[in-house]
């Protein structure tokens, strides 16, 4: 799903909110230094003191841990990912600083002063509350809770925060080939409703200290603080608690409820929803996926019971937090103190041209690809990806071919799910207009605002039109990759096409074992608890005979068991470990395994293409053994305990380790690579095994 609020959201670092660093302009703010160039695989970072077939995941990785401190920035430092993302923003800043400069044509002028306008800070601390004060007037006009649906239209169509409603636009899932508009659960500042409802009573008592603080920064009194504080947290609660947990979003059938505008209008009688899309679209809006009415009927139950003045503190608190990067110094401090200092404990905030550039290429994507391709990624890399997904496609096939538990009819339509996978790889085969965004060099808030309502436009505009085959989710030089189930597609972004996952002149066990497992893993996304919920043209539709989708869940019980039993970080205060949540994590869980097998697959087929066997050494190791080494280094990571204890809560990824060790101990090709006893903590008796 797509966010038409994330303009003001969006976050590259885990658990950092926007914040600013100390620096008061941008000629003194901290200058960016080149990261390195990550190896594929990296022999020095391996601890020979430890025993692969105990631990592999400790040897793999030992050493670079050790060697490796979180830095400032950070809640998580990740050998592969974040190394390779820091990499990634460093040269889209040099783009940017260029283009802010000395722009070569209009579209880099416009981009070029977008970033500008965010890295002046001193425009910021000048202007104090101005920026915001339209939207705060348009909130201490509010008098009356049947005007909220008005208000919060006019926010939205002003590109301000406007809570408690979230609109994506997405391909229908019983009709896969046009989009349709869904309204979601939001509204909540709390990440996850667990925070809320939870055991956590010391966050919350921290986030409250937050709004106190924030709401006196903006002029109240103390008391008046803690008022508003009360009120905010009060609603902000009854709100998670009418909201899915991580188990339910992650179940198709119980996000889709379609209604008409009429038959919505009656499930909140107090919110006038036809005033509201006015507002946000001059679309014609007849249906709309309505994720979860119980939120719907909650936000209806609310208008009429929380006083007008609890609303009010409530859109003031959302238009001061969400939007606390374009006010002066003390609100980013604040902000930083709360989501940096306390919620993930990083040391300082990550510099201002960190965040300048992230927040410039999730607004300008394709305008900056499209130079950032010509400079770092050739043609050869795509061809070479291209033909490296084609052999991970053929292992899968040969996969479900040979699955014991699949009966012959549904392994024809998993066969045929496979074949009619799209693969997007790179980036975009046509790159979009930017042309009717206007940006000012002065004015940061302002270009927010104008960029939320360019991509709501955008995005709203699609709704009832066919799904393009080329529509893409992540941006260009983003170190991911992603399936999409409702499109049942694949991108991989070039951003993620490079060391430490995929090296043109490395060596077939490196690359399959790095990038080729994370490409493996997002296939079999396709098949996992999820994926296999839609069918080859993204409709849900269930495709499994009854025998065979009982002899799934059976499977994935087993992972399920399996992984609850895994700690997820040792208590320094030696409190009980907190466990992995084997439900929340199991489709990870099952993509991790799967892809793993797929592109250890595809190595041995590779390899007996040129000639070799898996037992081919080079620099002492067997091409399984460096398979193995590649996969597991990509998850060599440091990371604090708060983070940690986060992750473990709403993350559906199990921590590394168990991304590493949970994965090797249910493939046998592991024990017999590294010669393992059976019966070892990395070769066991018995695994669990899914695809």
């Amino acid at each position: 799903m797509i966010d038409i609020r994330t303009a003001f959201l969006f976050v590259v670092w885990a658990g950092t909110a926007l914040a600013q660093t100390p620096a008061p302009s941008q000629s003194n703010a901290e200058a960016p230094i080149a990261p390195p160039i990550v190896k594929n695989l990296d022999f020095a970072a391996i601890d020979k003191s430890v025993d692969p077939c105990t631990d592999f995941y400790q040897y793999a990785c030992g050493t670079w841990i050790k060697d490796n401190p979180i830095p400032g920035d950070q809640a998580r430092w990740v050998r592969s990912f974040s190394v390779l993302q820091e990499r990634n923003l460093y040269e889209l800043w040099q783009q940017l600083d260029k283009a802010a400069k000395s722009p070569a044509d209009p579209l880099e002028k416009k981009y070029g002063d977008f970033f500008a306008a965010c890295m002046n800070v001193e425009e910021r601390q000048n202007k104090g509350l101005q920026s915001i004060e339209p939207a705060l007037k348009r909130v201490s006009a509010l008098s009356d809770s049947k005007d909220i649906a008005t208000l919060i239209g006019d926010l939205a169509a002003a590109g301000d925060p406007a809570p408690p409603f979230r609109l994506d636009v997405e391909p229908d899932q019983k009709e896969s080939s046009k989009h349709i508009l869904t309204i979601s659960e939001s509204g909540m500042t709390l990440p996850g409703r667990q925070l809320y409802v939870g055991p956590l009573g010391y966050a919350r008592r921290r986030y409250t200290s937050h709004l106190i603080r924030m709401f006196m920064l903006a002029g109240d009194t103390m008391e008046r603080a803690q008022t508003e504080a009360t009120a905010v947290f009060g609603i902000e609660t009854k709100l998670a608690q009418a909201s899915a947990d991580g188990e339910d979003l992650s179940d198709p059938e119980k996000r889709y409820h379609i209604y008409t505008l009429a038959d919505l209008q009656k499930l909140a009688p107090e919110f006038d929803f036809g005033i509201y899309f006015k507002h946000v679209t001059a679309q014609p809006i007849g249906t709309v996926n309505v994720a979860n009415p119980d939120f719907v009927k909650t936000v209806n139950r609310l208008l009429t019971v929380a006083p007008v003045d609890a609303w009010r503190s409530y859109f003031r608190w959302h238009i001061l937090s969400e939007q606390a990067d374009a006010l002066p110094q003390a609100f980013r401090d604040e902000d930083f103190a709360f989501w940096g200092g306390y919620f993930t404990r990083q040391e300082k905030p990550a510099p201002r041209w960190k965040q300048c550039t992230a927040i410039t290429d999730h607004a300008f994507d394709d305008a900056l690809a499209q130079d950032w391709v010509k400079q770092n990624f050739p043609p050869g890399a795509k061809a070479s990806m291209e033909g490296l997904v084609a052999a991970l496609e053929k292992a899968l096939a040969d996969e479900i071919r040979t699955l014991p538990w699949m009966s012959d009819e549904t392994k024809k339509i998993a066969e045929r799910k496979l074949a009619t996978i799209r693969n997007r790889i790179g980036y975009p085969e046509r790159w979009r207009d930017y042309s009717d965004l206007r940006v000012d060099h002065n004015d940061f808030l302002g270009n927010l605002h104008r960029n939320a309502v360019f991509q709501r436009d955008s995005l709203l505009s699609k709704v009832g039109k066919p799904v393009g085959a080329d529509e893409w989710d992540i941006t260009t030089p983003t170190a991911d990759a992603h399936y999409t189930p409702s499109m049942n597609s694949l991108s991989i972004p070039a951003g993620i096409i490079q060391p430490p996952f995929f090296d043109g002149v490395a060596d077939p066990g490196v690359n399959f074992g790095g990038i080729g497992v994370v490409v493996g893993h997002e296939l079999t996304h396709g098949f996992d608890d999820l994926g296999s919920k839609f069918d080859e043209r993204g409709n849900v539709h269930e495709w499994q005979t009854p025998d065979d989708r009982k002899d799934f869940a059976a499977k994935a019980s087993c992972q399920i068991a399996e992984y609850s039993q895994f700690g997820v970080m040792p208590d320094p205060n030696d409190l009980p470990t907190l466990k992995v949540n084997g439900k929340l994590t199991l489709a990870e869980n099952i993509a991790d395994s799967g892809g793993l097998r797929i592109a250890f697959r595809a190595l041995v087929d590779a390899l007996a293409a040129q000639g070799k066997t898996a037992d081919y050494k080079i620099d002492g190791y067997t091409e399984s053994q460096r398979f193995f080494l590649s996969f597991a280094q990509l998850w060599c990571q440091n990371q604090n305990f708060r983070s940690a204890r986060r992750s473990g809560s709403v993350d559906p990824h199990s921590p590394a380790r168990w991304r590493v060790n949970g994965t090797v101990q249910n493939f046998e090709e592991f024990g017999e690579a590294f010669k393992c006893a059976k019966g070892q903590p990395m070769y066991p008796q018995k695994c669990c095994r899914v695809w």
